[in-house]
């Protein structure tokens, strides 16, 4: 029903840029003055009200990288930051949506207490914070709350793109992201899989940033992978084709995170994949992957403004 809604509203507002896709399938931008907002946006584009607001540092990435389950099982949008401040657009979201529990992630160096007399300024006074002493315990503490630890996905806490290409996904299928180093498992993670009895597992990314000593730590693990970021993604999505959707793609620049990772919630939220891109020069496999799915595709959000994705890059993806 919220799909049905949600686009009979969009069709009456949206507009294509660029004429490679006019004919088959809208191309929707949502973005903002900074990656706040554009957050914000992405917000109001999927939630009309939440209960539950996740929130996540805007400045850096390791400790959002496993957000996106737990946005997902709470039906909650995933919001953006600043370390010390919580910005206007944000507090005027909150409001929106009448939000009554916050979720914030990462420890008071990322996220001070600053920002969360802020939220209580705003009559929110349910305020719980998921850290840890590092962002691989914060991955297990985020996991711990998304629960299903039958499987789990370990991506690298060294970089983001892995990790946000299989976040809507894992989200979809209700698995936590683990974050792991490439040549050894945090401590905090290899006692949450044995306290779990993790049954199976998926590994994303390569040997360079995974190893394979590292890999096999994981029961029964699975590797998804590719040559670059952006073949990983591809990978990653044609390994899951069959069970997710691909009419609401949302598109994102491979190059930075705040916009993959609010495009993220937003995509699992519709049972769709992110699709990373170069920002000024599109991989031939992201080419492919749009193409081999654009059948199934009614609209696809790009997330960021023209800085972060330019449209003819975005169009590129369609010749």
């Amino acid at each position: 029903m919220k799909k049905a809604i949600f686009l009979s509203v969009l069709l009456t507002l949206s507009l294509p840029f660029g004429q490679a896709k006019a004919e088959e399938s809208l191309l929707y931008r949502i973005s903002g003055a900074d990656r706040f907002e554009t957050a914000v946006n992405v917000s109001i584009e999927g939630w009309e009200t939440s209960e539950v607001a996740v929130i996540a540092t805007g400045r850096n990435f390791p400790d959002a990288l496993s957000a996106t389950p737990l946005a997902y099982k709470n039906n909650a949008p995933l919001l953006l930051t600043d370390t010390n401040t919580l910005p206007s657009s944000v507090k005027d979201e909150l409001k929106r949506l009448s939000v009554k529990s916050v979720i914030l992630i990462g420890g008071t160096s990322v996220i001070t207490s600053n920002v969360e007399k802020e939220i209580k300024d705003l009559g929110i006074s349910a305020i719980t914070r998921i850290s840890g002493t590092d962002r691989y315990e914060t991955s297990v503490n985020i996991a711990k709350q998304v629960g299903n630890s039958a499987s789990v996905v370990v991506a690298t806490g060294e970089d983001f793109a892995d990790a946000l290409s299989i976040a809507p996904i894992a989200a979809q299928l209700e698995i936590p992201i683990l974050l792991t180093k490439k040549d050894s498992v945090p401590p905090s993670v290899t006692q949450f899989v044995k306290d779990e009895m993790t049954l199976d597992s998926f590994v994303i990314g390569g040997k360079g940033v995974i190893s394979d000593n590292v890999a096999n730590t994981f029961p029964a693990h699975e590797r998804i992978s590719g040559t670059n970021r952006y073949t990983t993604n591809s990978n990653i999505i044609e390994y899951f084709a069959d069970v997710i959707d691909l009419d609401y793609p949302v598109i994102a620049t491979g190059e930075n995170y705040p916009d993959a990772l609010a495009g993220s919630a937003f995509a699992a939220s519709y049972w769709n994949p992110v699709i990373l891109t170069h920002p000024t020069n599109s991989q031939q496999t992201t080419k492919d992957t749009v193409q081999r799915y654009s059948t199934l595709a009614e609209i696809y959000f790009v997330i960021g403004g023209e800085k972060a994705l330019p449209d003819s890059t975005v169009n590129s993806l369609f010749e």
